[in-house]
This record gives C-alpha cells, sequence and structure tokens, in this order.
C-alpha cells in the first residue's frame, strides 16, 4: 500500500543523534511511499525523491529553537490541511516537533526523566562562568517546556501511536506516566552496516591517525557523542588517567565544553594524550582509527555510536542503562558498566581491552555480528507496520 507520510523532524541528516535516525528512516520510507518532510535543515537526502517543507524557527536559544519550531510545523500542517493541498495519511512526529498534529510520534528521549536526573543533580550543568550559566538556563527551560507537551501527549489515553528506541525507555515512561505508557511501540535504532564497518579500518586508520599526530603504534581509546555532563566525559578522562600504559590516546568526538574538559584533563596530567574532534561527518573514520570505544554514560535511551562502534568491529564498554545495553552479553561482544561512576572499574575495564589484542578481536567480532541484526531496513518495516496498525484503527473508529 503505497501511503502519503508526513514525516516531521527539526534537523534531517547524517551528523548525530535524531536528525540522523530520522535522515536514516526517511531514505528508506520514500523507496515506496510518498514522503514529505518538514523540516528546519535538511541535508544528505535526495530532494527528488521528496517533499520538502522548510520550516520556519529559530536556532538559539534550544528552548525557544523547540517552540518556534512546535508552533510552525503545527501551523504549516493546519494551513495545508484546511486549503486540501496535502492529505496524509500518516503525520510522524520525530520527537515532540508536532506532537500536537501527528498521529505517529517517535520519542528518542524521555523528557520526565531526564528533568528528574537534573533536577536531582544526578546530572549537572557547568555553571561557573556567565556564559555556561546562560547555557545552563537555556536547558532547564528547554527541559521544563518539552516535558510540558511529553507531558500531554503521554498523560492521558491518547489515539496517537508513541513509539520509543528501547525496553528501558519503555519502563521510564511506565514508571512516570503509568498504565497509559503501556501501549507504547519499542523500534530500536538501526545501523548502516555498509557505512560502519571493519572494512574501514585499512581504508582510513592510518590517515586519522597522521592528522591527529597520533602513532600507528599507539592504542586508542574512543569516546563519542554530545552532551558531556550526561555522558561522562569526565568520567572517561579520570578513568583514562588511572591507566598504566603511557602509549595510549584518547579520542574525544563530538561537541561539547572543550576548554573546560581540557582543564581537567590537565588536572589529571593526561591533557598531552588526548585529542578532542570537535565536529566530524566522518565519524566512521574515526571508529576505524579506534581500538575501544567507551561511553560511560548516566543517561542514554539509546546510543547510536555505540550500535556504530560494534558495526565497525570495536569492542565496546557502557553503562548498562544504555538503551543499546539490551543488545550486548556482558562479556561476549562488550563490557557493561553497573555504576559509570565508579572509575576504577571503568578504567579496569578499559585496561582489560587495551592489554589483550586477542580479546579486543574476538569481542570486535562478535560486537560487529550483534550489530548485523540492528538495520535500518528493519526499523523501516516495523515502522510501516505501526502506520498500518494507526490507519486500521482509525478505519474501525469510523
Amino acid at each position: 500500500m503505497d501511503l502519503k507520510i508526513a514525516f516531521i523532524a527539526p534537523g534531517v541528516h547524517y551528523h548525530a543523534g535524531p536528525a540522523r535516525v530520522a535522515a536514516a528512516l526517511i531514505e528508506r520510507l520514500c523507496e515506496d511511499h510518498q514522503v514529505s518532510v518538514f523540516s528546519h535543515t535538511i541535508e544528505g537526502i535526495d530532494l527528488s525523491k521528496i517533499k520538502y517543507y522548510r520550516v520556519p524557527a529559530v536556532t538559539r536559544p534550544n528552548f525557544l529553537a523547540y517552540i518556534t519550531f512546535l508552533i510552525s510545523s503545527t501551523i504549516i500542517l493546519t494551513v495545508l490541511s484546511l486549503l486540501r493541498k496535502r492529505d496524509f495519511d500518516i503525520i510522524h512526529s520525530s520527537g515532540y516537533g508536532c506532537a500536537f498534529s501527528a498521529n505517529v510520534i517517535t520519542s528518542h528521549f524521555c523528557e520526565r526523566e531526564g528533568h528528574r536526573l537534573e533536577k536531582s543533580n544526578i546530572i549537572e550543568m557547568p555553571h561557573k562562568s556567565v556564559l555556561q550559566k546562560l547555557q545552563a538556563l537555556d536547558h532547564r527551560i528547554y527541559r521544563r517546556v518539552v516535558a510540558f507537551v511529553e507531558g500531554l501527549v503521554f498523560g492521558h489515553n491518547s489515539h496517537k501511536a508513541c513509539i520509543v528506541v528501547s525496553q528501558s525507555m519503555k519502563r521510564e515512561f511506565v514508571c512516570h506516566y503509568g498504565d497509559v505508557a503501556e501501549s507504547i511501540i519499542v523500534i530500536p535504532n538501526g545501523v548502516d552496516l555498509k557505512m560502519f564497518t571493519p572494512a574501514n579500518r585499512p581504508l582510513y586508520r592510518d590517515r586519522i591517525r597522521q592528522r591527529h599526530g597520533i602513532s600507528c603504534s599507539d592504542l586508542v581509546l574512543m569516546f563519542a557523542g554530545g552532551d558531556w555532563e550526561r555522558k561522562g566525559v569526565s568520567y572517561t578522562i579520570e578513568a583514562f588517567s588511572l591507566l598504566p600504559l603511557t602509549d595510549v590516546k584518547l579520542l574525544i568526538v563530538g561537541s561539547g565544553d572543550e576548554k573546560l574538559y581540557g582543564q581537567f584533563a590537565e588536572l589529571k596530567q593526561v591533557r598531552e594524550r588526548i585529542v578532542f574532534v570537535s565536529h566530524t561527518s566522518v565519524l566512521w573514520e574515526y571508529y576505524a582509527a579506534s581500538d575501544v570505544f567507551v561511553l560511560p554514560t548516566i543517561y542514554e535511551p539509546f546510543g547510536l555510536v555505540i550500535i556504530e562502534a560494534m558495526a565497525s568491529g570495536l569492542p565496546v564498554i557502557v553503562s548498562r542503562v544504555a538503551g543499546a545495553a539490551d543488545f550486548i552479553t556482558d562479556g561476549v561482544d562488550g563490557l557493561l558498566l553497573s555504576d559509570p561512576g565508579d572509575i576504577n572499574d571503568v578504567a579496569a575495564k578499559i585496561e582489560l581491552l587495551l592489554s589483550n589484542a586477542e580479546l579486543r578481536k574476538t569481542m570486535g567480532e562478535c560486537a560487529r555480528e550483534t550489530a548485523g541484526k540492528l538495520s535500518w531496513n528493519c526499523v523501516a518495516q516495523k515502522t510501516i507496520e505501526v502506520y498500518n496498525s494507526v490507519l486500521n484503527r482509525e478505519r474501525r473508529v469510523i
């Protein structure tokens, strides 16, 4: 059945996070269906295969970016409906960017859980400088606004189909919203197995290392992601400082407060062995240059970078709270952290892998095999099944 799908997401691109999920899913949906994309920015998508509507929105501060996108996307869809210019079978919102118009919503983050962790200072934003205080204020307002909208969506019985990306995330929604969250559907994120592959190692390993002054003989530990406070950059740096091995470099890839954490690395006397890479659109090349991946995150609904690292053939060390940990067998295709704040445990697991080449090889091969079960084609198929269930339910109501 050829469906007319409206897909709403603030950003659609392959750089990181939910925007990458949106891009991967849209590319597969438009192969068999008519897809209209409503977003503020779009990159890496063949626009000849979709109908694109640019949604006007500010980009800073974050809370205002969210509010303006929510209002703009809702107005555009309402006007199109009133003018009968577009009649969609499915309106799918990635996140809560068009929560009120959508009949399918994919949540990538339990906002109420995030708010709880931040309110209790389990996740704490730096707030020493004026800039940090402003950023922390922006983040708090954003979290409260989006948590409020989330509550409107999940706080009562709704006809909307709600998708989350992990079983642990569903449990969080049930904890915060009770029985109404029992109907939430779990569809884990996927990975591009051609883009993220062990075959990249001979292609990019030496090139990336040379670019950043890393010797071919050095061992490389890699961390990737944004929201460094939540994802445990400080834990990674501190654990790294405890390693007895000196021929190890730490790659920190992603956006964050490099100055703050650079100073922390200096305090721990490891700054000269850390390479910060603030942004890259070729993350697979950095996996290829690395030997072990680590993400001691405090809270992580899924963690695309975990599955991408595994698909690239890297052994991973990640927190049990990460949604992607659902697919990891401890000691087989990765090592799981019960407490990411237990720095000695993080350091011990890193040392175990870095000091044993055979274990890295075996675990990396198993990691690739596990990641092979999580394709984007499978994600798209499961999403279409949700669409059909929504349409069947609406027909029964009529």
